[in-house]
């Protein structure tokens, strides 16, 4: 079974893609909820980005996040690692995206 730490873990990968230099001129004015529902582990977690900054990954549901992913840990893990594309992950039904369609097209630079 997946460990808390190894979540934060990865989800820190997804804080450092957010402040990148190259990246972080694309999310610089965003105030937004992404929030993570891990369907093995049944857990919610979330990074809210407050004027681009992302804050420590928490353990918690939100409520009406305006990014909310829904997937496995092991998917997850993939696709931190860049073994699976999300789009991929995706077109196989393994994960579901809800989010406006420009955040969802400008949270691909994070690939």
């Amino acid at each position: 079974m997946v460990t808390d730490e190894e979540i934060i873990s990865e989800m820190n990968k997804v804080r450092a893609k957010l402040v990148d230099e190259k990246l972080a001129r694309h999310f610089k004015t965003w105030n937004k909820t992404m929030q993570y529902f891990f369907t093995d582990t049944e857990e919610f977690w979330h990074i809210k980005l407050v004027n681009g900054q992302p804050e420590e990954p928490v353990k918690d549901k939100v409520e009406n996040p305006e990014i909310s992913y829904e997937m496995s840990t092991a998917d997850f893990f993939s696709l931190m690692h860049g073994e699976i594309s999300g789009l991929k992950l995706y077109n196989q039904k393994r994960l579901k995206i809800k989010a406006k369609m420009p955040d969802i097209i400008k949270l691909q630079k994070l690939n």
